[in-house]
């Protein structure tokens, strides 16, 4: 069964705080952001009378004995931690043991814990978050069974930039929804559109995108009468906080998702490439390697197009192209792209090139004028309309 959204998981985390702390509460999934949010709001209701002792998991390495069988629980020497939890720690009656980046020190202690889970007394517990939870060891996948049943096992996914019915666009996404709501909470309310372009410039991540709402409400102040911020009201207000490359735009062209493609060229020129030597490429280099990485696809997908077109069959036609890595991406790009369509993305990167040599315009301008020329037929500068 797939994981619920996360806001409606921090609902039921909320409600389950309210009716008091369980012994044992399991955060979970692959989102670090809304597991962040669930572990604050757990930490925020220990009861100030309690002892509180935090463990970072990730200063643990897995081993090998980790991953033996159902040792007893009996015969494990409980952890420090854990010793806490039989009554209370040095200086309170009661304890809870707060478990961050736990993946390694679950495998490690996910016998005792399961042999100890009974036994935790009342105001006590322990408070796990790990993306994953291991459960190869039996007693480790019975407990966590009876965890869920009792529901005290929260997993917290990323948020779906678009909808299940893929006729509807990235309006109706979990992600701009959950933009919508937020900024509205800060009091900085947005429209969908500008939801929309904050999303494409500063990218999907929860965290990123939390930020960015805290800094225009620092921008623009808390106002419960202002109307939604349109999209003009954004411009040259949003930053740009995630790195992308050539390679990712040129899936994005070719893919037909205009959004992406926008979102990684800003990032390119604001924040540069990486080279192999982990070296940022110089800014006159981005034009020449990206047209090049675009054209070099293009005409794959090309000769695949090609093939189709003569009846070569979908299973075989990577084969036939000599397509042995991310095949079902290619056949994508060979399904939504015709021959005329790759023809005039060709002729539109030499006017790119031709304009960039002999005009000196902006690199990252040009390029969105080839973007306006894939997406939206804009006209493209023949030869003859150069001043030579």
């Amino acid at each position: 069964m797939a994981a619920p959204n996360p806001s409606i998981e921090l609902s039921r985390l909320e409600k389950l705080v309210r009716s008091g702390l369980p012994s044992i509460v399991m955060i979970t999934g692959e989102s670090d952001f809304f597991r962040g949010k669930a572990m604050e709001r757990l930490v925020k209701a220990v009861p100030k009378d309690a002892e509180l002792r935090k463990v970072d998991g990730a200063d643990l390495k897995a081993s090998a004995d980790d991953d033996a069988g159902d040792a007893g629980a009996a015969s494990v020497e409980l952890a420090p931690e854990l010793q806490d939890l039989r009554g209370g720690g040095l200086f309170a009656k009661t304890s809870f043991v707060v478990v961050r980046r736990g993946a390694n020190w679950w495998k490690k202690h996910s016998a005792s814990i399961a042999g100890l889970a009974e036994k935790i007394p009342a105001g006590s517990g322990l408070l796990l978050e790990s993306a994953k939870i291991d459960k190869r060891k039996k007693v480790a996948a019975a407990l966590v069974k009876q965890l869920v049943a009792a529901g005290q096992v929260f997993e917290f996914r990323d948020l779906y930039e678009l909808p299940y019915d893929r006729e509807r666009g990235p309006m109706d996404g979990e992600l701009c929804k959950w933009v919508l709501q937020v900024s509205k909470k800060l009091g900085v309310p947005l429209e969908a559109e500008s939801a929309l372009l904050l999303i494409a410039q500063v990218g999907k991540t929860p965290g990123e995108l939390f930020a960015e709402l805290e800094r225009l409400r620092d921008q623009f102040g808390v106002d419960t009468v202002r109307a939604p911020l349109a999209p003009r009201d954004l411009v040259g207000k949003l930053t740009v906080s995630f790195a992308s490359t050539p390679f990712e735009f040129a899936e994005a062209v070719l893919c037909g998702k205009r959004q992406a493609a926008q979102r990684s060229l800003t990032a390119m020129f604001a924040r540069g490439v990486k080279q192999q030597d982990g070296k940022t490429m110089d800014s006159g280099g981005l034009l020449p390697f990206t047209s090049s990485w675009l054209f070099r696809e293009i005409g794959k997908v090309y000769e695949g197009r090609l093939l189709l077109d003569r009846g070569t069959s979908m299973r075989d036609l990577p084969k036939k192209a000599g397509v042995f890595q991310f095949a079902d991406r290619f056949l994508e790009q060979v399904k939504c792209n015709s021959i005329a369509k790759l023809n005039r993305g060709v002729t539109a990167l030499h006017a790119c090139q031709r304009k960039s040599r002999m005009v000196g315009e902006d690199a990252e301008v040009l390029l969105e004028r080839f973007l306006a020329q894939w997406f939206d037929g804009a006209p493209i500068e023949t030869a003859e309309e150069f001043e030579l």
